[in-house]
C-alpha cells in the first residue's frame, strides 16, 4: 500500500505540475490570473491523478501509467517551450 501511495503522491504532483505549466503557456491572461487559475486547476488535477493511480491493483502498474501520462506531458511542454 505504502509504495503504491507514494507512487501516487508524487506522480500525481509532478504530473499535475506539467499539466499546469501547459496550460501556463497556452492561456492569453495575465499573470496573477494564470497563477489563480495555476493554483485552483492544479490542485484538482493532482487530486484526480492520484484517485487514477490508486485504481492500480500494485505499484508497479501504478508508476506505469504514472511515467506514460508524464511522458506525454513533458513532450507537449517541450514543444510548446520550443515554439513560443
Amino acid at each position: 500500500m505504502w509504495p503504491k501511495s507514494i507512487t501516487a503522491f508524487f506522480g500525481g504532483l509532478a504530473l499535475s505540475v506539467s499539466i499546469m505549466l501547459s496550460l501556463y503557456l497556452l492561456t492569453p491572461f495575465a499573470t496573477d490570473v494564470k497563477l489563480l487559475l495555476g493554483l485552483i486547476a492544479g490542485f484538482l488535477i493532482w487530486v484526480g491523478a492520484m484517485v487514477y493511480y490508486f485504481s492500480y491493483n500494485s505499484a508497479k502498474g501504478c508508476g506505469i501509467a504514472c511515467i506514460k501520462l508524464l511522458l506525454l506531458s513533458v513532450a507537449v511542454n517541450t514543444f510548446l517551450f520550443l515554439t513560443k
